[in-house]
């Protein structure tokens, strides 16, 4: 296989596993979710939550269920930047979620729904032949509060 045959490959694995991100984390599949994640991986959404960095499987899982137990979301990711070396790569990836709450269960005073976008940017390692996520910091630069609607 050509350098480039795989340099392709490794890209599009690495885009299938944000891809898996979304989906496992919009339909609450933990199992999924989790196993995209080293066992010492770290995540920083201090932006989102006002918490430091956290790592390891079951504060990552306790942390992302919190957020999103009582809601129904939709992620969406675009446009990744992968800079790849060896079995490492930093990726950048612009972001648009959208989550709404039950009533009376958003973490936002006085809001039901949120529309955001940004950035995630992530470090990824392949272990056993599988890319997975090792570091991932969400950056938003913009967040739209939506209120309960009014009936």
């Amino acid at each position: 296989m050509s350098d480039a045959l795989a340099m392709l490959l490794d890209y599009e694995a690495i885009r299938n596993v944000k891809a898996r991100y979304c989906r496992f984390l919009d339909t609450k599949d933990w199992d999924g979710f989790i196993g995209l994640f080293t066992p010492d991986a770290v995540m920083d959404v201090e932006e989102d939550t006002g918490h430091p960095p956290i790592s390891g499987h079951a504060a990552i899982l306790d942390q992302v269920r919190f957020a999103v137990i009582d809601a129904q979301s939709a992620h969406q990711v675009h446009s990744s930047e992968i800079d790849l070396c060896g079995d490492e790569a930093h990726v950048v990836t612009a972001m648009q979620d959208r989550v709404v709450w039950a009533p009376g269960k958003c973490p936002i005073p006085g809001g039901q729904s949120i529309t955001g976008f940004g950035h995630y940017t992530e470090r990824y390692v392949r272990r056993d032949g599988q890319w997975k996520i090792s570091a991932l910091k969400l950056t938003r630069l913009y967040v739209e509060v939506h209120p309960a609607p009014a009936f």
